[in-house]
């Protein structure tokens, strides 16, 4: 059994339990567990996860919320293509800092320190936002996705855990890595704005369980956005822009400043 199928186990495991098990066991007896697991090794511990669960098999959603999580704690390179635009940059989630640049505009994105430095083009001053006031937590699903994607690639990829419909769609492959891809739907209701958003699309999961291409393609108008992950592992240094050539955003015309989460 692969690393990917034993993440993918452990997630099933806490999400879809039979009735009567007990996966939270007391806190005496889980010292005792984990180090046992740590120490028998990656078939052992799928060993004892299949012990624990008899013929159960991690679902595909479980497997994209597994390589949803192991996205998150390494670096990696990025390429996006949203429509028309395309996007380069690097990120390293573990740290909170990331790059991202818009291809024959220079408009440029930093992150540094819990801050966001947005350059709109290639001259001009940067504009600073606290990373935490960019939300898109009450915007649904479909579209924080792809909204997300250029600027925020882990709160795009946070967004898979709410697709339905999440199934295997065969093998997947690229330049250095081979793995799985799945297909899923993403419908939310926009109760604010009185309509039905829906999007469907798939994901490539590599064999050490990470996220390695998305594709969203949007019911409405057809929009097909991509995100390619590739250099695992890279080194990323960001700095944040000279300080005499950062602004504070500026108030419109009911108070609020752009970026605001409210």
């Amino acid at each position: 059994m692969s690393e990917r199928e034993v993440r993918a186990l452990l997630v099933a495991a806490t999400e879809d339990r039979p009735h009567g098990i007990d996966l939270m066991p007391a806190p005496r007896r889980r010292r005792v567990l984990v180090p046992a697991l740590a120490g028998l090794g990656v078939a052992a511990a799928a060993g004892a996860i299949v012990l624990l669960l008899p013929g159960a098999q991690p679902s595909a959603q479980a497997q994209v919320a597994a390589a949803v999580a192991n996205t998150s704690g390494e670096s990696f390179h990025l390429h996006v293509g949203a429509g028309a635009k395309s996007f380069d940059g690097a990120f390293d989630p573990s740290r909170g800092v990331g790059i991202i640049t818009e291809a024959g505009t220079g408009a440029e994105t930093r992150f540094v320190d819990g801050q966001m430095y947005v350059k709109e083009g290639a001259a001009g001053s940067w504009v600073v936002y606290p990373r935490s006031s960019i939300s898109m937590k009450n915007v649904p699903a479909a579209t924080a996705l792809v909204k997300s994607a250029p600027l925020d690639p882990q709160a795009a990829l946070e967004r898979l855990r709410s697709a339905t419909d999440v199934r295997e769609d065969g093998t997947a492959s690229g330049e250095g890595w081979t793995g799985h891809r799945f297909s899923f739907t993403l419908t939310d209701t926009d109760a604010k704005a009185g309509k039905t958003e829906a999007a469907s699309g798939s994901v490539d999961v590599d064999d050490q369980g990470r996220v390695r291409r998305l594709e969203v393609v949007f019911a409405d108008n057809g929009q097909r956005d991509v995100m390619d992950f590739t250099a695992y592992g890279t080194a990323v240094s960001v700095t944040a822009p000279p300080a005499d050539q950062v602004e504070q955003p500026k108030e419109d015309s009911s108070g609020k400043k752009p970026g605001d989460g409210s």
